[in-house]
């Protein structure tokens, strides 16, 4: 059987299924749109990159790449929704395809072709690539896309090899600034499990660190030249670092009751924050977050690890903005989901051959990156959705094994 023929006519199918949502739900005329669209508009009026009225001020140094690339599209579309949509479809196809080469080459054909069918129709790619105007799609593909290129040239690197996963990771660090926590995962992972002299290691990683800040470089220069200060990405870090450790953070950005946790802060803090501007505001969120950090090491600590037991499970506030049944629909998917990646993840340690071992742990330092960096700010369940598509992989593996032993294939 050709698997790449069955791939092939999936991507078709999975394409074809989005734009009869997007059309038959009418989203592109309507869509949940986020703060990258207040963004574009203003970089095609000639405001500039800006966000209005983030936290009562203007914000003008937030993730770029999503937003200018839906203000490209604007500009010769004329301001088509659809033309979005249909992009983000379309990288969403690109993951689909990305996973199915890693899934391939660790595990063979018939785990790859289950994980793309799973990745392709994974409920939440579905809902953020028909009704929302948001890169969830798109970042998924890029750390994926990290994760495909080192695995290929792990054991022959090359300095042209290794600034392709660096600027992915750029790239990606320029659509959401915690994939740039792959950086220094990825580099201890290539310390400790390729076999290169230290000497060669060293080398490849100065060129992966200085590919990816190649890519992230001419934005810390722009926000320079705006603020007359180092803003390496998003000026909004202090208010998310803020936003998960304060005296009063559930862990989250809603309470139990489906209310921003802007409404828990006290009022001292809230009338501090009016009277701030954008580096004034980010400079006050992230003292207060280290001022609770340092002075509550003990609640700190059981909060972070509340929030690493968010990101892989469920929190109280899960499936707040969300309509009930999808996230009912998606507890029933992901607990058998879990289940079986976590005996996929056992498998490939234990039975594996090296290749197996070695690709496995690169996921593994690729999950422990996302989730322990997000953690450190708030978890939302679609944070999960980053790394997702790994799991379904090692799901996949575990489907698999499973069969062929109770087939009698293996014993």
């Amino acid at each position: 059987m050709d698997m790449r023929k069955w791939l092939i006519g999936l991507l078709g199918l999975v394409l074809a299924v989005k734009i009869f949502l997007i059309i038959a739900m009418k989203t592109c005329i309507h869509p949940v749109i986020w703060e990258y669209e207040n963004i574009a508009n203003n970089i095609l009026s000639g405001k500039g990159f800006v966000l209005d009225n983030y936290i009562g001020t203007s914000y003008k140094s937030l993730q770029p790449l999503y937003a200018f690339l839906c203000a490209g599209v604007y500009a010769v579309t004329n301001h088509n929704y659809f033309a979005v949509l249909l992009i983000q479809s379309i990288l969403s196809l690109c993951l689909v395809a990305v996973i199915y080469e890693i899934a391939k080459s660790i595990f063979g054909e018939k785990v790859a072709f289950l994980a793309a069918l799973l990745t392709a129709f994974h409920p939440g790619f579905i809902y953020y690539d028909v009704f929302n105007l948001m890169p969830a799609s798109m970042d998924s593909l890029l750390i994926a896309t990290a994760v495909w290129l080192l695995i290929k040239c792990r054991e022959k690197p090359t300095a042209l090899s290794m600034s392709l996963v660096g600027a992915s990771i750029g790239l990606g660090a320029l659509s959401r600034g915690v994939i740039g926590a792959l950086l220094p995962f990825f580099s201890v992972y290539f310390i400790i499990f390729t076999r290169h002299l230290l000497k060669e290691k060293i080398r490849f990683i100065i060129i992966l660190w200085v590919a990816a800040f190649i890519v992230i470089g001419p934005w810390v220069v722009r926000n320079y030249i705006v603020h007359k200060e180092f803003i390496l990405i998003s000026s909004a870090s202090g208010e998310a670092l803020y936003r998960g450790n304060n005296p009063t953070a559930p862990g989250t950005s809603l309470t139990a009751d489906g209310r921003s946790v802007g409404e828990l802060w006290p009022k001292e803090v809230k009338d501090k924050i009016a009277t701030l501007d954008e580096i004034g505001q980010k400079k006050f969120f992230e003292k207060e977050a280290l001022s609770f950090i340092k002075n509550n090491p003990i609640a700190f600590l059981k909060l972070y690890l509340k929030k690493v037991y968010y990101f892989w499970w469920f929190s109280p506030q899960s499936g707040k903005i969300y309509p009930k049944p999808y996230l009912m629909i998606y507890r029933i998917l992901y607990s058998p989901l879990l289940a079986l990646a976590l005996l996929g993840v056992v498998l490939a340690l234990v039975f594996g051959d090296e290749n197996i071992k070695d690709s496995t742990w690169l996921i593994l330092f690729a999950f422990m990156s996302i989730c322990f960096t997000q953690s450190l700010f708030y978890v939302e369940g679609r944070h999960k959705w980053l790394i997702e598509p790994f799991m379904i992989i090692f799901f996949s593996y575990g489907v698999v094994r499973t069969h062929m032993f109770l087939s009698g294939k293996i014993k």
